[in-house]
């Protein structure tokens, strides 16, 4: 065998023993748990060394005990990363807890703690955020995830324009929203809005503010931007809602800072009414032009116009 033969020969040997090789490094630490609170009377947090796998997470690995009672945990999940989960419980006493339980970490090793805490009978007055949510185009439904436990009892919203669609809680915090029937599905070539005005509570009873997301099936979204500014004797009006007509209800967005945008398919002319408190006021405006809706002190009820 010449020198050359030789070598590749060496370099195909080489790598297949490094193919076979087993792994350098494999974690076999436990995770434990360093920090055990109460947050108020529906909340305790466990901070733990490492991330958890939080899959497979469920409120039976973990048990409260005080001397009169066991304290009900109706959820467990990750708060601000995957080493710190939030237990939401039975509202709780002023009276030391102990805890026992066990975790798994992403590599699979179990970690079993025991500790205890001091129960808090502060309400939990933290109002819910909406951490994820469907937007823009190729969406083809909606989907949201709240930053914590919500009543899945209790949901109330719109879909502009009107569809019937179901809310169906995956977990208590992430809801997607299916149509009722086929023909209920989403069409092309028309921009849907999810709307939740106040209609969504957790389970202390705490409502997230107002929340607008617009998405289409289409593969592009729509080209143009339909754009305002919104005014109240030469005033720039702070906040508000903007109502796309066509004529029937066709969007809704907010009034920012003075400012509204629609995402639109053509760029032919469009009717808008903006309702900011006790005032509103309509125009009829185009894409390719500056465009300014005066409000007078004319007050609507913003529902009854959805409906």
């Amino acid at each position: 065998m010449n020198k050359s033969g030789f070598a590749i020969l060496t370099t195909l040997v080489i790598l297949s023993c490094a193919h076979k090789a087993p792994p350098l490094f494999k974690d076999r630490v436990k995770p434990k748990l360093q920090k055990i609170q109460s947050l108020n009377n529906r909340q305790v947090q466990f901070v733990f060394s490492e991330d958890i796998d939080t899959l497979g997470l469920t409120p039976d690995w973990f048990t409260i005990t005080s001397k009169e009672e066991t304290l009900g945990i109706i959820t467990l999940y990750p708060s601000l990363s995957a080493s710190e989960l939030v237990a939401v419980t039975e509202p709780q006493s002023k009276t030391e807890y102990d805890v026992t339980g066990w975790a798994f970490d992403t590599a699979q090793n179990k970690g079993t703690f025991s500790a205890s805490f001091i129960g808090s009978t502060t309400p939990d007055t933290i109002a819910p955020r909406i951490v994820d949510y469907s937007k823009g185009h190729n969406q083809h439904d909606f989907k949201i995830a709240f930053s914590e436990a919500m009543d899945t009892s209790f949901l109330e919203y719109y879909i502009i324009p009107k569809k019937n669609l179901t809310p169906v809680w995956l977990n208590l915090r992430v809801c997607r929203f299916t149509p009722e029937a086929p023909s209920e599905s989403l069409h092309y070539d028309t921009t849907y809005y999810l709307f939740i005005k106040n209609g969504v509570r957790d389970i202390s009873g705490n409502t997230p503010l107002p929340f607008i997301t617009s998405v289409t099936p289409d593969s592009i979204p729509p080209p143009f931007q339909l754009k305002a500014e919104v005014h109240l004797n030469d005033t720039i009006v702070k906040n508000g809602y903007a109502l796309l007509k066509k004529p029937h209800i066709a969007g809704i967005t907010f009034v920012k800072d003075g400012i509204f945008s629609f995402t639109v398919q053509d760029t032919g002319a469009y009717e808008v009414e903006v309702i900011s408190g006790e005032y509103s006021g309509s125009a009829r405006i185009r894409v390719d032009t500056t465009n300014i809706i005066n409000l007078e002190h004319k007050k609507k009820n913003l529902d009854n116009i959805i409906n």
